[in-house]
């Protein structure tokens, strides 16, 4: 169903705000973070450090919270990338802060620059709306060796729904965003027409929530197939 001339604006709006967020203001993004999560959002991206296998892409690597954990597990090679130049700048400094250096590429992942079969995992947590184009999706596969997995953790919700909770759901459809609190489904329609998606690209998929402090995070889980 086409949308409405006015929240198609909106909607334009929103994006253009993330937008900005990811970039001129990506000094801000830790610190907002935090508070959409109830100061979590750190342990809820690390979550994603169970799927780091072999030779792991982070695509988004934002602050750089898991590059830093990686380089701090010395297990296997790593590769950062972001479009942002202003989140490459900020993971760079925490992990030159804590004495690591680790390959960060700005790219766009809708044309990533490796080889294909290059990587044994593929990961990415809270991307914004390009992970669901079927331009990252092809590349995604491309990259990913037969057998590679892409874990990718696309939304949250609180153990708990606290007057927090509520508040900040406020903020979440305010913005487009899928509810944080707990009574919401740990999957809906759309993480759904995500996953055919990325079955139609060659990528055997299934859903899976992952406990974390403060809550659960719902990932999408894929495996690349030897043949389409």
């Amino acid at each position: 169903m086409a949308l409405s001339a006015p929240v198609a604006l909106y909607a334009r709006l929103i994006r253009w705000a993330f937008a900005r967020f990811y970039q001129e203001f990506a000094w801000t993004y830790d610190a907002v973070a935090a508070l959409a999560s109830s100061g979590q959002w750190h342990a809820w991206t690390l979550t994603a450090l169970e799927f780091a296998r072999g030779a792991t892409l982070e695509l988004g690597c934002g602050t750089g919270h898991v590059q830093l954990a990686l380089a701090q597990r010395r297990a296997g090679f790593f590769v950062g990338l972001d479009r942002s130049p202003q989140m490459i700048r900020l993971t760079r400094r925490r992990l030159e802060r804590a004495g690591f250096r680790a390959p960060l590429v700005r790219a766009d992942a809708r044309a990533l620059p490796f080889e294909s079969e290059s990587f044994d995992a593929v990961i990415a947590t809270f991307p914004s709306d390009y992970i669901a184009e079927d331009a990252t999706i092809a590349e995604i596969r491309r990259v990913l060796r037969p057998g590679g997995m892409v874990a990718l953790a696309l939304w949250a919700r609180f153990a708990d729904d606290s007057p927090y909770a509520r508040l900040v759901d406020v903020a979440y459809r305010v913005t487009l965003q899928r509810s944080p609190r707990p009574a919401a489904p740990a999957t809906s329609a759309a993480l759904h027409r995500f996953g055919e998606r990325l079955e139609r690209a060659g990528i055997a998929i299934s859903f899976r929530e992952v406990r974390a402090p403060g809550g659960m995070v719902q990932y999408v889980l894929g495996t690349r197939r030897d043949s389409q």
